[in-house]
């Protein structure tokens, strides 16, 4: 196992919040996840995200980055402020031009999600994937065990297992899995081990990262 840590995995599984760091507004995507899809691209791995994962991040991305909820507040503030004689009408009217223009960027920017996630299909290094039926039987049996998940965490959990087996028949020792979601990390703020998911990962032989640059690994070395 030390070895291991050690390697870089040939194959690296992300989900939704790497779709939604790489497809977001063009000022708030991630460069670690923009990094990951361009090292997968020159061929140093494989990436691969479950499909379900596409239609996750079409619904979060609007949700998430809508510009109004955003801005609100701070208009709410430059109203107060201009009223209460700390700042300028002159300066409160530039603040609102500003706003506005983010407000309308924003609002571009997130029509043009549907496309961009489209054109993930178009990059070499990544793979997406269906769910199977061997997949949602995981699902199922993962859904009986004391874990609290969400459905779409729940049904991205068992494509990452189901596919890690697969690849290891296909002869890849091993599997990465970039996972920032607290809620599918094997270990809790303080570091701890979840038992379940965590035997859940070793059993499928699924190497954990807790970021983007394959560097910040489960702090728990898994009994391979």
């Amino acid at each position: 196992m030390e070895q291991n840590c050690q390697l870089k995995p040939s194959i690296v599984f992300v989900e939704t919040n790497w779709v939604v760091d790489v497809t977001a507004p063009a000022h708030l995507q991630s460069p670690q996840a923009i990094q990951l899809l361009e090292r997968a691209d020159a061929g140093e791995f494989q990436l691969f995200v479950p499909a379900i994962s596409l239609i996750e991040a079409r619904e979060t991305v609007p949700r998430r980055f809508a510009p109004r909820s955003r801005s609100t507040d701070l208009r709410k503030f430059v109203r107060w402020a201009r009223e209460a004689n700390y700042i300028s009408a002159d300066d409160a009217e530039a603040t609102f031009r500003v706003f506005d223009q983010f407000d309308g960027l924003v609002t571009n920017e997130i029509t043009k999600v549907s496309e961009r996630i489209s054109q993930l299909s178009s990059h070499s290094g990544l793979k997406i994937f269906p769910l199977s039926e061997a997949m949602l039987a995981r699902q199922i049996t993962i859904g009986a065990m004391d874990l609290t998940l969400k459905p779409y965490d729940l049904a991205i959990l068992a494509a990452v297992l189901v596919k890690s087996e697969e690849l290891q028949q296909a002869g890849h020792p091993w599997t990465g899995f970039c996972e920032l979601d607290s809620d599918l990390q094997p270990w809790d703020k303080t570091g701890s081990r979840k038992s379940t998911l965590s035997d859940l990962y070793n059993q499928s032989r699924v190497w954990v990262y807790g970021d983007f640059l394959l560097e910040d690994i489960d702090p728990i070395p898994p009994a391979w």
